[in-house]
């Protein structure tokens, strides 16, 4: 099979297109005809080596696949030949097919292209379960979203507005009529001393981490709820009477399909700066561009002509 694979971290030409073997099925897994990859910060950042798993070199990365199952494991239950499904997995994504775990899975809605889907993987993702799963945002709260215009940030915003939350958001000014196209949103801008104004949040999703944690810290009423999905001092934040905490995307198939009927019915948009043809020269391409800026919106490679 055609994948593209690093030996070593370093610059984009560390990627290098290979022919595989199909890879082998475990009794509860599916195997996927990758349609479309999402490039997401965390490849980027582990190609660059920032994320450490030398030790499992020579590896292809990628964490974002969407496709059609072309082979199910005996113990599979839920899936068939031909489904068009999505996951996030932990790499082995920049392949033409992927294996995935049944659980991983969600199948995609007739009304959500393979661009949408895929790029909701990761990101999108993650701001749907930090809002319904680890922050149990519900209506009438008050929630600031850090970082509202990003990925994870900018379907933390719709999904909070959909549970009837007071919604405000962090961004740059160049952002703030993206983030209120989205509904009600209530913009601050990011480079202000806003935690000086703002008060008595209920949760704070912050997706920004360093000192902007204690910005949201400071923002919080007594017992409220900070989650951030970067890494802040715990020590500078055990200071204040709130409940912070960590968090990392469970990438289960039952939120992604939960993210997919909310996307297909219209509900939550998301945002693709570009799509391209899945070969070794965009993906190095699209790489060195994210090494340099973040895209408003995500970069895909579709392997579909």
């Amino acid at each position: 099979m055609e994948a593209i694979e690093i030996k070593s971290f370093g610059d984009v030409d560390v990627l290098q297109a290979v022919e595989l073997a199909q890879p082998a099925l475990k009794a509860k897994q599916v195997l996927v005809k990758n349609r479309a990859v999402a490039i997401d910060p965390y490849d980027v950042k582990f190609v660059m080596g920032q994320m450490g798993e030398a030790d499992k070199l020579p590896l292809v990365p990628g964490s974002s696949v969407v496709g059609d199952v072309i082979a199910v494991g005996e113990a599979v239950t839920a899936f068939k030949v031909g489904d068009r499904v999505a996951a996030t997995r932990h790499h082995h994504t920049y392949a033409s097919e992927v294996v995935v775990g049944q659980s991983a899975l969600a199948l995609v809605p007739e009304a959500v292209n393979d661009a949408v889907a895929v790029a909701a993987t990761l990101g999108a993702a993650m701001g749907y379960q930090a809002i319904v799963e680890d922050l149990d945002v519900q209506s009438g709260q008050k929630v600031l979203i850090q970082g509202g215009a990003g990925a994870v940030g900018s379907a933390a915003v719709q999904v909070a507005l959909l549970r009837g939350a007071e919604v405000y958001a962090t961004a740059s000014p160049a952002d703030f009529a993206y983030l209120q196209s989205l509904g009600a949103v209530n913009v601050v801008d990011y480079h202000s001393d806003y935690e000086a104004e703002l008060s008595e949040f209920d949760a704070v999703l912050d997706t920004i981490g360093r000192d902007v944690s204690i910005k949201s810290a400071k923002v919080l009423k007594a017992g409220g709820m900070l989650r951030t999905v970067q890494a802040y001092d715990e020590a500078l934040i055990a200071q204040y009477d709130i409940d912070a905490e960590f968090i990392f995307l469970q990438g289960t198939g039952a939120q992604l399909a939960a993210l997919l009927d909310l996307i297909a019915a219209g509900k939550v948009d998301i945002r693709i700066a570009q799509v391209s043809h899945f070969n070794l020269a965009n993906l190095r391409q699209a790489h060195q561009e994210m090494r340099k800026h973040a895209p408003k919106g995500k970069l895909v490679l579709s392997f579909v002509d």
